[in-house]
């Protein structure tokens, strides 16, 4: 009986062992990956510090002009300005009917 509980506590010390340098490895795996996030997120942060808005739209602009030589990227295209011109309307009428709606006494007045 003693040469199987010494066999399994040597098993039990191997395992606690490979956990732990499993545990280490996956470690330096987590540093690897937030190291490269991190300087992406750094690199997308100097860009968009350093582009405007004008020039974002410029480039837009130019890449969709690219992309609409292509025929099905075409039909993608005006599909994609039909629903964000939608997009805008929506939000246009949104505003209106905020603007125009009456506006009962009980908003105006701060609840207790």
């Amino acid at each position: 009986m003693s040469d199987r509980f010494v066999e399994l506590e040597t098993r039990r010390r191997q395992l606690l062992l490979k956990s732990a340098r499993l545990r280490a490895d996956l470690a330096a795996d987590q540093r690897i990956v937030l190291e490269t996030i991190g300087g992406v997120d750094r690199i997308f942060g100097i860009a968009k510090s350093l582009l405007s808005p004008v020039l974002l739209a410029g480039g837009s602009a130019l890449l969709f002009g690219a992309l609409k030589r292509f025929r099905p990227v075409g039909f993608a295209m005006r599909g994609l300005v039909w629903v964000s011109m939608a997009k805008r309307l929506l939000t246009v009428f949104s505003l209106v009917r905020a603007a125009t709606r009456p506006r009962s006494s009980s908003e105006s007045e701060p609840q207790r």
